[in-house]
């Protein structure tokens, strides 16, 4: 019988580690990959792309300094990621034709739905 639980349970936290690491794998895209992405969606051609791949790694690295510098200030931290994806949305779009920027801006739109929808799920699931 216990055995049969401590296997269980193993089999348990595996699986939910096995999760845990697949949600944490999307999160960290390089920035090749998130270009890749909108390549993709977007059709860019391959300047465009190259030029989205550079825009990523500055925000990569922008990114970086500001959870180095800003400490334990929360709504600091916050106001400049929301500043930085502001300027790397603005700096991307500049790259864009008008059919791209339509699509492009239905991407954020689901962005900021998903970002929505996981501020609202109850902690713990």
């Amino acid at each position: 019988m216990k055995k049969t639980t401590l296997m269980v349970f193993a089999a348990s936290l595996m699986m939910l580690l096995g999760v845990g690491s697949a949600q944490a794998q999307r999160m960290q895209m390089t920035a090749e990959q998130r270009a890749q992405r909108l390549k993709d969606t977007l059709a860019l051609s391959d300047d465009q792309y190259g030029k989205v791949v550079t825009i990523f790694q500055d925000m990569d690295k922008k990114r970086q300094e500001l959870f180095s510098a800003a400490g334990d200030d929360r709504d600091a931290r916050m106001q400049a990621m929301r500043s930085l994806s502001d300027s790397t949305d603005t700096r991307i779009e500049s790259l864009l034709t008008a059919d791209q920027k339509t699509k492009y801006e239905d991407l954020k739109e689901q962005r900021m739905e998903r970002m929505q929808n996981f501020r609202r799920r109850p902690q713990g699931e």
